[in-house]
């Protein structure tokens, strides 16, 4: 039987919009192609949002006050940023489990896999059993009663907004279960899953149901476009068609604010203009895939302007100025939550760098100030390590360490740092030095003295900031920024020149903006450029995946059950080093981190049949880990943990932006790692994956660290009169590293590259790279004497380009050298002398030592051809990860004819030398050469000395030596 409340609208006619959206079906892929979709706001959810409107307006006309804000903030939960409830499924399920009296294990399964994955989902199932209502039951709550209930339930956490708190001090606040079971009580069973996922902030799983569970369909059949989910900007423009609402909103990005604005009556609405205390707005930026498509934005602008994008976190800085000298800071973060507590450690450094008198030390106001009442600034906070900025992680625990409130108390409960087989005890600890601290690098501004600067150009805001802001060096700094003049004769060059520089030094990128831009303008948007932005340019690496599970954030926007893996477990080997010495120990895995993006729907399906094929062990702490061929440790910051364990370990290519450390953890990962592809262990097998100490060499070379074991090297390089290798920040790794990008990324524009490099990238011809006299030439001509073929060579009529990987992505890889020569075994170049007759056109020379600093000139532009036996040789392993497989040559006779070594072939053009990498542990190795070259050699003439090139020849063990050198 209905039962009409007395007064208000009923909060169960609110849960009738969202119970009609929700029956609304998903559209398969094969019928995407049809028009079911109309183009602009008309699709089915905000036609059936449009006519509950008006049926709120026909019965309750007028509208209670509240009423706007109370309806937006239930149907937008994820917007409600001044309330949080300190409720996820695991903690609300036991609480409902109590208000209903009904056994917990019924919600606590809510993500199992014969589960629906929604917790609202599963209180309606377990209601519609238990309770006895008739449809059209209407729940005697109203919407202002349920919205009134929630502020009170938000009080009770910490992270709530500080006006939640006063409006129900401490001791009137009532229990959670006190608060929910009046809530809860009264409800019909859909009207409950509706607020349980209202509390949960995610009202997707209630109003837009899976029409499939089983993991294929689910992939193959639909997809995340299967529905089109109304969205609050066409929500707003329905409720007020004047639009007035949603330029509120977009001014203000507060859904009370705009709401409220919109109740008032006509000749009482404010003027849409940033207010103090509330956030404004961020500005979606652009990706940029290539320079040239980045600048495509700004073809019409005069001047763009690269600007530096420092990794940080984002801050807002709301600054009121008293009429005494004192002044009230307020910052906001990206998400728009109020962080100015968690941010205490910068607000000296705010009013001091805009001369503001410091409230905690009374010093004097300096009178330099050009703020009179209040500013609002746009800035990064980022970690300092003395003037530089340091690696994003960091700000993490110096947050910990120095905030108040909420997040300050935190550092009490801080989960012991991680500690296991350490690949160095110093250099990974997460620790903070004393020269590390939080500071702030500004970029713009966004009000002055109560006037907005919004609709003013980017050149006219960055010349008011600069005469705002006091630099002080590790604490306080403007962005750097470099122009480009579009109408010069080459601006996407001077692009790939800025960006090119910045990924040598090892910044995050760039941001474009133009001259004219106002903030956040659509048409001149700013456009972000990152190195990982550009596909497989980001950082890659081979590791494993041992685990899988469904993670629900994922799932939600794959719209997905728990019969799909969203989410795979990567790891690597840990005892690389013990199985070197001896291959009969068990492989021990380190599984740190997860992975849940990178691979299409398709992709996914085939991976997750891969998984489902493999038998997989269900994850718990009983595992039996002797029926596994290896031994794993999962970190315990991993939550939650893995579902299942794969018995068979699969080898994965991984790429990310750069690399980062979870909280307590000691080894670097990946930054938003991405899957770019799985292998079949018959394709590849794990064995192939990068090592825990190889990851951390390739990590600290990515973020501009040098290795942990570089001093070591360079006092033994010291010891043998050696000069010390270059450290990663070096002027001669920057330059390489410049000449390098700056090729990638013209080949990519598909423009002429104005410098010459030959980059490892398959997708490109090997270009010669330009080398100083006092270089190359220099050092080669010393060990040998006489040597007039290696640089400079005539070029050929024909030329031959390196052949072409399938995989852009792992010839992109930057891997470390591994072995050196030990000053305590040097290498004998005399074992192997190679013997050719007095009167051969051959010329055997003997070689020393090579600089270290040489290898990497030595091996540009070279054939390399790997001569011995068949098995895993750990010395040719290290040489193979620093040469591409397009290098290789697979016979002597090819790399004699690259060469220029045979008669009637030119020879290949960009090629300066020829490598024969001889396996020290096969004893027919010299033969072998010995053999060839003595079949080659009768077919030879003395006149064709001058144009072939030489060939080096190399034991496997001794990177450093080579045996001779054939000419």
């Amino acid at each position: 039987m209905s039962q009409e409340p007395t007064n208000g609208i009923p909060f169960s006619f609110f849960c009738s919009l969202l119970r009609e959206i929700s029956r609304v079906p998903p559209v398969k892929s094969s019928a995407r192609n049809q028009k079911t979709f109309e183009k602009g706001p008309n699709y089915p959810a905000i036609q059936i949002f449009r006519r509950w409107f008006n049926k709120l307006n026909s019965d309750f006309s007028p509208l209670p006050k509240g009423t706007t804000a109370a309806c937006f903030r239930l149907l937008f939960p994820e917007e409600d940023i001044r309330r949080k409830y300190d409720m996820q499924e695991t903690r609300l399920a036991e609480c409902l489990a109590q208000v209903f009296g009904v056994d917990s294990e019924k919600f606590r399964a809510w993500n199992a896999e014969e589960a629906s994955g929604c917790l609202g989902q599963e209180v309606k199932i377990v209601l519609q059993r238990s309770c006895h209502t008739t449809d059209g039951f209407i729940s005697p709550l109203t919407i202002e009663q349920v919205d009134e209930l929630l502020y009170e339930l938000a009080s009770n956490s910490g992270y709530s907004h500080s006006s939640i708190h006063l409006k129900y001090p401490r001791g009137r606040r009532r229990s959670r279960q006190a608060i929910l079971r009046q809530l809860f009580c009264p409800l019909p069973p859909f009207d409950a899953s509706c607020l349980t996922q209202i509390i949960l902030k995610d009202l997707r799983p209630i109003v837009y149901p899976l029409a499939e569970t089983h993991y294929t369909a689910s992939l193959r059949d639909y997809n995340s476009a299967a529905v089109k989910m109304i969205t609050k900007e066409h929500a707003m423009n329905v409720w007020d068609p004047s639009g007035l609402m949603l330029k509120s909103f977009q001014a203000r990005s507060s859904i009370d604010v705009a709401a409220g604005n919109h109740e008032l009556p006509h000749h009482l609405k404010r003027k849409f203009e940033p207010e103090l205390g509330i956030p404004i707005q961020i500005p979606k930026s652009e990706k940029g895939r290539r320079c040239i498509d980045a600048l495509s934005y700004f073809l019409r602008s005069k001047r763009v302007w690269a600007e530096t994008k420092c990794d940080g976190e984002r801050a807002q800085i709301h600054v009121e100025v008293n009429a005494d000298g004192s002044s009230r800071i307020t910052i906001f973060s990206k998400s728009k939550r109020d962080s100015t507590h968690d941010r205490h450690a910068v607000h000296y450094i705010i009013r001091k760098a805009l001369d503001l008198r410091d409230d905690y030390t009374h010093s004097g106001r300096t009178g330099r100030s050009k703020i009179k009442h209040n500013i609002i600034l746009d800035a990064e906070m980022v970690a300092f390590n003395g003037t530089q900025v340091d690696e994003f992680w960091r700000i993490r625990r110096l947050i910990e360490n120095t905030a108040y409130g909420i997040r300050g108390a935190c550092k009490s409960t801080r989960v012991t740092e991680y500690q296991d087989e350490p690949v160095s005890q110093t250099s990974m600890l997460s620790d903070d030095s004393e020269a590390r601290q939080l500071g702030l690098v500004f970029f713009d501004v966004l009000m002055l003295d109560s006037k907005s600067l919004l609709s003013k150009s980017y050149s006219e805001r960055r010349e008011i900031l600069e005469s705002l802001i006091s630099v002080t060096p590790g604490e306080a700094r403007l962005s750097e920024r470099f122009p480009i003049d579009m109408n010069g004769p080459h601006p996407s060059a001077d692009l790939r020149s800025i960006f090119a520089q910045h990924i040598s030094t090892h910044q995050e990128g760039l941001v474009l903006k133009c001259d004219e831009s106002r903030y956040n303008d659509y048409r001149l948007p700013w456009v972000k450029l990152k190195r990982d932005y550009i596909p497989g340019y980001g950082d890659a690496l081979d590791l494993v995946i041992l685990g899988a599970s469904w993670d629900k954030k994922r799932a939600y926007e794959l719209r997905v059950s728990p019969t799909v893996f969203t989410t795979f477990y990567v790891g690597t080997v840990q005892n690389a080093r013990d199985r070197r010495l001896n291959p009969a120990i068990r492989p021990h895995f380190l599984v740190y981190f997860t992975v849940s993006y990178g691979l299409s729907r398709a992709h996914l399906e085939d991976l997750n049949f891969l998984v489902r094929c493999s038998n997989p062990i269900p994850c718990s702490s009983s595992i039996d880990t002797k029926k596994l061929a290896f031994t794993f440790t999962l970190f315990p910051g991993l939550q939650p943990p893995p579902s299942v364990i794969l018995p068979t370990p699969l080898l994965a290519e991984l790429f990310g932006a750069g690399f980062t450390k979870s909280p307590a953890s000691r080894h670097y990962e990946l930054r938003f790692p991405r899957i770019a592809k799985v292998h079949r262990p018959s394709e590849r097998s794990w064995d192939e994956c990068v090592d825990l100490e190889t990851l951390h060499k390739i990590a600290c070379e990515s973020v501009g660290r040098d290795g942990t074991d570089k001093e070591i090297r360079d006092c033994v390089n010291a010891m043998w009169g050696q000069p010390a290798s270059p450290g990663v920040k070096s002027s001669l790794t920057r330059k390489a590293r410049i000449d390098e990008w700056e090729v990638k990324l013209a080949i990519l524009d598909g423009e002429e590259p104005s410098v010459s490099y030959a980059p490892d990238s398959p997708t490109t011809p090997v270009k010669r790279r330009r080398t100083s006299p006092e270089s190359l030439d220099d050092v080669l001509s010393q060990p040998l004497g006489v040597k007039t073929n290696v640089v400079g060579v005539t070029e050929g009529k024909h030329t031959l380009d390196p052949p072409k990987s399938s995989s852009q992505i792992s010839q992109n890889r930057r891997y470390l050298p591994s072995p050196f020569s030990s000053p305590c075994k040097p290498a004998l170049r005399d074992a192997f002398p190679l013997r050719v007759g007095e009167t051969s056109p051959i010329r055997v020379s003997l070689a020393k030592k090579l600089k270290p600093s040489c290898m990497e000139e030595l091996l540009d532009q070279a054939l390399v051809w790997f001569v011995g036996r068949r098995g895993r040789c750990p010395f040719c392993a290290s040489w193979k990860k620093m040469i591409p497989k397009g290098r290789r040559i697979h016979s002597f006779e090819s790399l004699l004819a690259a060469c220029g070594w045979k008669d009637g072939v030119p020879g290949v053009s960009w090629i300066q030398r020829g490598i024969i990498i001889v396996d020290g542990h096969d004893e027919n190795g010299k033969d072998w050469v010995q053999k060839r070259l003595e079949l080659c050699h009768k077919s030879m003439t003395s006149s064709q000395r001058e144009e072939r090139k030489a060939v080096w020849m190399f034991k496997c063990g001794a990177m450093r030596d080579a045996i001779c050198v054939l000419e």
